[in-house]
């Protein structure tokens, strides 16, 4: 039986469940990764993205996605170029083969870069993925593919233990919080997204002026409602005050095992009452009740001293769990320019020069 040869494509909706397909088996899969999340970041015009998501397929069946925007304005190839992925590789090959096809959709990406101009490429893991879970001592992978380490500090939450045994690792000063949110009438259920859009871009614009950091913009969260919510990636926890008011969000990313705590807004009342502590403990018991293992609290700056991570990181280790790593990777470039126009015009161009090599790395299995 004859091989096909390996190939690239790009991501497309002709392609788009399959490549769906392959996040969600795999082991790296996590929602940034997913083609509804690419389509909802390029749709933010502010951000300015271009999209150069690729996947790598023989025999008819993809091996590997690879979520890829650049931004033309920092020169940065990233996956995602808002929230991060890398790549997302078949389950079930063996560590030789998952290893050649890595290094086969780095150099590929690194091919994309030089045409493009980029200064930069990065890559990110969540600390929540299978694979991310089993990693053997923390050990960044990208290293093994000559990318710099640059990464972080996630608080995690073990949510297996029983639901006693999790609020006894609540720090006293949030479940003092908690009860005393209570107290004072709060509630917090979960709602759906659509329907609280434009109350929490609300809340978030003012959250976010009154912490003096520019509101994202208004398509991000729409996307959010309009291609993870339905798919019940994006979970939406609202707090509401005595008069029934939406005075608080929690937003919550789920995926398999694994969930983040994505985006959160409150009012100045709701925070002095406690009600994103009532929110966060809500968040963590509903993820248990649905399936969830692991809640990533997001990154966690140890050390750090009187700006705003201090604050959260403070928050965020209130609610038990431990420290991982969050994996981050760099590759540097001198200025490249740009040759978009005929990248593929030439059969020797470099991009044509890394299909070939793919053949060279997948072909000798």
């Amino acid at each position: 039986m004859m091989r096909s040869e390996p190939r690239f494509q790009g991501l497309s909706p002709e392609i788009a469940q399959e490549w769906d397909g392959l996040v969600r088996q795999s082991d790296d899969g996590w929602p940034f990764a997913l083609s509804g999340w690419q389509r909802l970041i390029l749709a933010v015009p502010e951000w300015g993205l271009s999209d150069h998501s690729f996947a790598l397929r023989e025999n008819g069946r993809l091996l590997a996605v690879t979520p890829l925007q650049f931004n033309a304005s920092s020169r940065v190839m990233a996956s995602s170029g808002w929230g991060g992925s890398g790549p997302i590789i078949a389950s079930g090959l063996s560590p030789k083969h998952r290893h050649r096809v890595l290094r086969a959709v780095f150099q590929y990406a690194e091919t994309l870069c030089k045409e493009r101009g980029a200064e930069r490429l990065e890559f990110w893991t969540s600390p929540v993925t299978r694979s991310s879970v089993g990693a053997s001592w923390g050990v960044n992978p990208f290293v093994f593919h000559g990318f710099e380490d640059r990464s972080g500090v996630s608080q995690v939450i073990d949510l297996s233990p029983k639901d006693d045994d999790l609020w006894r690792a609540v720090s006293e000063t949030a479940r003092h919080a908690v009860r005393k949110a209570r107290s004072a009438g709060y509630t917090v259920a979960q709602e759906p997204w659509p329907e609280l859009l434009d109350a929490y871009y609300e809340t978030h614009a003012t959250t976010y002026r009154r912490t003096g950091v520019a509101p994202h913009p208004r398509a991000y969260f729409a996307g959010i409602a309009a291609e993870l919510w339905p798919q019940g990636h994006a979970v939406l926890w609202v707090a509401r005050d005595a008069g029934g008011m939406p005075v608080a969000f929690h937003n919550a990313i789920w995926f398999g095992e694994g969930s983040l705590y994505h985006t959160a807004c409150s009012t100045e009342q709701a925070l002095n009452a406690g009600a994103n502590y009532l929110l966060f403990w809500h968040a963590l018991l509903g993820a248990k009740a649905a399936g969830v293992r692991w809640y990533d609290c997001g990154e966690i700056f140890p050390g750090q001293v009187g700006d705003k991570r201090t604050g959260l990181t403070t928050f965020k280790t209130k609610f038990g769990g431990e420290a991982h790593r969050s994996f981050r990777c760099c590759r540097r470039f001198g200025s490249h320019p740009s040759n978009a126009a005929n990248r593929d015009a030439q059969p020797g161009s470099a991009l044509s020069k890394a299909r070939r090599a793919v053949l060279k790395l997948l072909g000798s299995r």
